[in-house]
């Protein structure tokens, strides 16, 4: 049984699809159809963030040369203290992917495509598990998901391990580094890029967390916002009401 299935439809040279964006390195002239229930996120095309919430469904439209396959999906439009200078997010890395020997039908809004399913056993955790879309209200809005497909059929375990260790830092995310440095720099497959939008407007103040996927904007400065515990009123109010006293005291010693 499947834990979740990815269809990414890799289209021919003469097809529609834009595949990776302009300077993503390792790029792929070849496209891929990622898609969210049967919304085709393709092409830059700006998707709502309800949708993307959980990982998309990929296929091939031609069988893949591999016994096993990774997927990962970095956003490149993470905002800084710098604008325009952006930085980058894992969003995700799964490795362990296989694929069907036969094709089906896939039903998009594209249209209908037979396509070979990739698929991630049950039992295969991620190595960064999927976190859906969130820009927040900073420059830029709207932010750009790269997806690549990489064959991983001949990786060693240090390659492996490259990955896995790679994973852990989701911030600054460097594919080509880290898909070098685990001996994968050529074997990247297919690759798309959608985009997911914050209406805005952009925030005032606000502080990034996640990366730059969600923000929290406030006036308050956080030691405005610390309560004051109930025995240190007491003690302010005891000692307010003793300075009253002896104040007393002292005109009727007069």
């Amino acid at each position: 049984m499947l834990s979740k299935s990815i269809v990414a439809l890799a289209v021919s040279a003469s097809g529609a699809l834009a595949a990776t964006p302009t300077g993503f390195e390792p790029g792929s002239d070849t496209g891929l159809l990622v898609t969210f229930g049967n919304v085709a996120a393709v092409d830059g095309a700006v998707v709502a963030k309800e949708i993307t919430q959980t990982a998309p469904t990929i296929a091939t439209e031609s069988k893949l040369d591999g016994t096993s396959f990774a997927v990962l999906m970095i956003d490149i439009d993470i905002p800084t203290d710098n604008p325009p200078e952006t930085n980058t997010l894992l969003h995700w890395m799964q490795t362990g992917l296989t694929q069907s020997s036969s094709s089906v039908s896939l039903n998009t809004t594209m249209g209908s495509q037979a396509s070979f399913v990739l698929e991630v056993p049950a039992d295969e955790a991620a190595f960064a598990e999927y976190i859906g879309p969130a820009p927040p209200a900073r420059i830029p809005l709207s932010h750009r998901y790269t997806q690549i497909v990489v064959d991983t059929s001949d990786v060693s375990e240090e390659g492996l391990d490259a990955l896995k260790t790679a994973a852990a830092t989701r911030l600054g995310f460097n594919a080509e580094t880290v898909l070098t440095s685990a001996g994968l720099a050529d074997k990247v497959l297919a690759g798309n890029f959608f985009n997911v939008t914050n209406p805005g407007p952009v925030a005032a103040t606000n502080t990034t967390t996640s990366g730059g996927n969600s923000t929290s904007s406030g006036g308050s400065s956080p030691s405005s916002q610390v309560p004051v515990p109930a025995a240190a009123v007491s003690q302010r109010v005891s000692a307010s009401l003793m300075a009253v006293m002896m104040v007393g005291v002292a005109f009727f010693a007069l």
